[in-house]
């Protein structure tokens, strides 16, 4: 979940994400984070803003669509979660149950081409 950026939570309204969220609370503790996923990348901006998109033309959260693209992959055996609120784990375990349809995996690939690295 990349720290909870591909949740959408740090590019909605205010672009700074709720109070308690991961990137807020350890701010200025966390350079490794803080670094790789810089909110103020434009193209980590522009690849999560595309995502949530796909995820709200199909009525799939952010949240839901990353989880449920990397279980399908054939190479992941498992996935590991830092859900710290009951809603987070809800949304995983919801995703377990998710079809990805050929039509969204191609939207999602469009991006992953457009964007290749957002967070190098």
């Amino acid at each position: 979940m990349a720290m909870g950026i591909l949740s959408g939570k740090y590019h909605s309204s205010d672009d700074s994400g709720p109070p308690d969220a991961r990137m807020n609370l350890f701010k200025g503790r966390y350079s490794e984070g803080e670094s790789r996923y810089n909110l103020q990348n434009p193209k980590l901006e522009s690849a999560v803003k595309e995502y949530r998109r796909i995820g709200v033309k199909y009525g799939i959260s952010p949240s839901i669509l990353a989880v449920a693209f990397v279980l399908r992959h054939p190479l992941v055996g498992s996935a590991v979660f830092g859900a710290t609120k009951l809603w987070q784990l809800e949304e995983v375990l919801q995703a377990t149950r998710v079809h990805l349809c050929e039509e969204i995996l191609a939207e999602i690939d469009d991006v992953h081409a457009r964007y290749p690295s957002p967070c190098p």
